[in-house]
């Protein structure tokens, strides 16, 4: 039981007028366990080797590769079912699916394809909402799908709480890099541009040009500014 100093202050004021033979001391205040260490931050998602290899693959298939759409989307399929906790992975399958989407005949294929990218881009986002990373893979796929899909208010809201995240008014328990925060920032602009949202465009190119101005993505914000 733990005392407290006032009975503590009591119990020796007592002792003080009992005969020595019949003085109990009072038991030592237990000493309160160490604080646990606060957990250490992980690293960028985006730097694990074989997320890196899936960014240029899937950058490849962005940019009409079909062959490499389908390859990857196989392998990602695969992976995820390896890995059924690497929600980043997960995310990515969703993208490909719609990229198999935006390659399929028109069609009900076409449609199931952009349905289950929808789908699984979404579970990844709900099973790891504090990675940065996931949420940020859905919310430029949504930025990108046209208007008639419903998707870009997903996509503000999204890189809304990545900019609170990187800036430090959201926890999230990873460490980014300088390259994916000023990704980041110049993604959110686009999706506030995209929605007519001038003002908060201009703050997240600001923001994420101070990071690096001379970078490729830097040389991008500074174009976007003078537009």
């Amino acid at each position: 039981m733990k005392l407290f100093p006032i009975t503590v202050f009591i119990l020796g004021l007592i002792s003080t007028f009992l005969p020595a033979q019949t003085t109990n001391p009072a038991p030592a205040t237990p000493v309160a366990p160490a604080a646990a260490p606060a957990p250490a931050f992980r690293k960028d998602p985006f730097s694990d080797p074989l997320i890196k290899q899936v960014q240029a693959r899937h950058q490849k298939a962005v940019d009409g590769d079909t062959k490499e759409t389908k390859a990857l989307t196989a392998d990602l399929e695969k992976w995820t079912k390896q890995q059924p906790n690497n929600h980043l992975l997960q995310v990515y399958l969703g993208s490909a699916y719609t990229l198999c989407s935006r390659d399929a005949w028109i069609g009900p294929g076409k449609l199931t394809y952009l349905q289950n990218g929808g789908k699984t881009m979404d579970a990844a986002v709900t099973a790891d909402p504090n990675n940065p990373a996931v949420r940020f893979v859905r919310a430029i796929n949504y930025f990108s799908l046209p208007a008639i899909f419903g998707k870009r208010q997903t996509a503000r809201d999204d890189f809304q709480l990545l900019l609170k995240q990187i800036e430090g008014t959201v926890k999230t328990p990873y460490t980014l890099n300088v390259e994916t925060r000023q990704a980041i920032y110049y993604y959110a602009g686009l999706s506030f541009k995209q929605l007519d949202q001038d003002k908060q465009a201009k703050e997240a190119w600001t923001s994420g040009l101070k990071l690096n101005p001379a970078s490729p993505l830097g040389v991008k914000i500074q174009a976007k500014l003078k537009d």
